[in-house]
C-alpha cells in the first residue's frame, strides 16, 4: 500500500553482539562420507564476538541460536563460508619472484606451502603451491575450503551478551594491531592473529588435531571457521 504525503520513521536497530565460547570438529564431504578437518577442545576453545565479522557468516548465524550447555550440529553451505572454487585463480609465477640472496627460496617455497603474497596494488593474498618447475611456482590463490559445505559439531560452553565495555576494548586492539587486509583472527581478548606475515589466518594446514604447520602461529586451530 501507497501511504501518501507521510514520511514513516524508524529508530535505528542495533544488533547486539554476544561473546561465544565453543569447542567444534570441521568436517567435509569428501565423497565417502564426512572427514575430520580440525577440531578444538574445552581447554583451548574457540571464542569470538558476533556482529563484528570474526567468523564466517553461515557459522555465526547457526551458533548464535544455540544456549550454554547445548550440544550442536550443523552444515554451512559454501556460499556462506568461503564460496565457490574458481579455477582461474591459479596463476604460474617466475620463479625469480622467490629469490633469497640470490637463491630459489626452496626453504619457504615448496609443494602445499602457504605464502603470503602482495602485488602490485599492495593488495596481500596467501596461496598454496600446487607446483614448481624449472621456471615457475604454481599457486592457488582460493581458500583450501572453497567449494566445499562445512559440517561443524560441538558444544556450547559459553553464549552471553558481550558488554560495551569488551567491544569498545576489542575495537581498539584491532585498531592498535593494525589487522591485515581485514583478515584477521582473534583470540576473543582482543588480539589479532595476522595472515599476511607468518600467521595462519585460516588457511594454514590442519592435522585435525586443531594443530598448525611449521610457519603458522601457536594456537591458531580456530582457523577454518574464522572470517576469510
Amino acid at each position: 500500500y501507497t501511504i501518501k504525503n507521510y514520511n514513516f520513521r524508524f529508530s535505528e536497530i542495533q544488533l547486539m553482539s554476544r561473546y561465544i565460547e565453543a569447542t567444534y570438529k570441521l568436517f567435509i564431504d569428501n565423497g565417502d562420507g564426512l572427514q575430520l578437518i580440525e577440531k578444538t577442545e574445552a581447554d583451548n576453545p574457540l571464542k569470538f564476538y558476533t556482529e563484528l565479522g570474526m567468523t564466517i557468516d553461515g557459522f555465526e548465524k547457526n551458533i548464535a541460536n544455540y544456549q550454554d550447555g547445548d550440544n550442536y550440529e550443523f552444515t554451512v553451505p559454501q556460499e556462506e563460508a568461503y564460496g565457490a572454487y574458481h579455477p582461474d585463480m591459479i596463476y604460474d609465477l617466475d620463479k625469480d619472484n622467490f629469490m633469497k640472496d640470490g637463491v630459489f627460496d626452496a626453504g619457504h617455497v615448496y609443494k602445499d606451502a602457504i605464502l603470503p603474497l602482495q602485488d602490485g596494488n599492495g593488495q596481500r593474498f596467501l596461496a598454496r603451491v600446487l607446483s614448481i618447475d624449472d621456471t615457475k611456482v604454481k599457486v592457488d590463490l582460493n581458500h583450501p575450503l572453497a567449494g566445499k559445505d562445512l559440517t561443524f559439531q560441538g558444544t556450547i560452553l559459553v553464549n552471553r551478551e558481550a558488554s560495551d565495555d569488551e567491544i569498545e576494548a576489542l575495537k581498539e586492539g584491532q585498531h592498535k594491531h593494525h589487522c591485515c587486509g581485514g583478515h584477521c583472527h582473534h583470540d576473543g581478548e582482543g588480539h589479532c592473529h595476522h595472515d599476511g606475515e607468518g600467521g595462519c589466518g585460516g588457511h594454514c594446514h590442519h592435522d585435525g588435531e586443531g594443530h598448525c604447520d611449521e610457519g603458522c602461529e601457536e594456537g591458531c586451530g580456530d582457523g577454518c571457521c574464522c572470517d576469510k
